[in-house]
């Protein structure tokens, strides 16, 4: 978590995979371990993976291409530094206990490098086809999420009651989270208030806001959480499409939900944005034209050192 989100005002870059440039729906995924081994060593915080598990025609792309947990585990043995995240799994379609022992899983096998990003979900289409349990998305989201923390929490031998399932006294989960607790993000409002989130979840992950709004988003944020250094502080990221003009200097142009431009005037806006509250800008490179790992190795040039991730030694990869 403090690797990704080191605080005091400093904010890191994470990428969100696939780490490549692609038209159409469905990434190739060539060379998918290679490309995240070399993000690794450029220096960037963290790896967030999406939760897509069907294809619906009109509603976006196809995420990784794999099953967010399937390549989890395979990124957490091909990787020893970089947190691995999801981006977010998308709470009401998936069963709590299955969650929670594939996060604890995850968290284990990488030696305390995972994050759990959940949603409500922004893909009505798929909702039909998991069956009734899913109609009511936000409310399934409040039951799974109480029902998730119980289970990766620090203690779980209380019991738990829930329309989702009956935990008897006693019985708990193995293995449980490497550092005792795992960190619950909230991505979007998940249909809850501010408050709902500021009081259940360990960070926000929100989607990418001109710098005054954000300020403002932020400012409530850290008003009901807690200011970088405080006991009660909790992490704001934002996430978005980022489109690296190869002309440095090139002007800022409007991209739905991110950003466009060249590397100049993007130093200037992310170091707006962490002045402004962000905790860390996470970057989605699908839409360049050109190859992904050109950005990545022009971010990592001129970009990261002005938001370095904090040294960590190796992670003791669990298997």
């Amino acid at each position: 978590m403090r690797r990704a989100f080191p605080g005091g005002g400093r904010a890191t870059l994470g990428l969100i995979a696939p780490l490549e440039s692609f038209t159409g729906d469905v990434p190739t995924m060539t060379g998918h371990l290679a490309r995240a081994r070399a993000a690794e060593e450029a220096g960037f915080a963290s790896l967030w993976l999406r939760d897509v598990p069907l294809l619906v025609p009109g509603q976006g792309d196809g995420g990784q291409l794999f099953d967010p947990w399937v390549y989890l585990g395979a990124l957490a043995t091909a990787t020893r530094r970089i947190t691995l995240g999801t981006a977010s799994t998308v709470l009401p379609l998936r069963h709590p206990v299955h969650v929670a022992k594939a996060a604890a899983s995850v968290d284990l096998l990488s030696g305390g490098r995972m994050l759990l990003g959940l949603a409500v979900g922004d893909r009505p289409g798929e909702v039909p086809a998991f069956g009734p349990a899913a109609a009511d998305p936000a409310g399934r989201l409040a039951e799974s999420w109480a029902y998730l923390r119980h289970l990766t929490g620090d203690a779980v031998t209380a019991g738990h009651s829930s329309p989702l399932g009956e935990l008897a006294p006693g019985i708990g989960m193995v293995p449980g989270p490497t550092f005792g607790r795992l960190p619950l993000l909230m991505t979007g409002r998940g249909g809850r208030p501010i408050e709902w989130i500021a009081e259940h979840a360990d960070g926000w992950l929100y989607s990418a806001l001109p710098p005054e709004i954000q300020r403002a988003n932020t400012a409530r944020w850290r008003r009901l959480t807690g200011e970088p250094g405080s006991p009660g502080f909790k992490p704001y990221a934002q996430a978005g499409y980022l489109v690296l003009d190869e002309n440095p200097r090139a002007a800022p142009r409007p991209l739905a939900q991110g950003w466009s431009m060249g590397r100049e005037p993007l130093l200037d806006l992310f170091k707006a944005y962490e002045a402004g509250g962000v905790d860390q800008l996470m970057l989605n490179l699908r839409l360049n034209s050109r190859p992904a790992e050109d950005v990545v190795a022009e971010l990592a040039d001129h970009l990261l050192p002005h938001f370095p991730t904090p040294d960590r030694p190796p992670a003791h990869l669990h298997i």
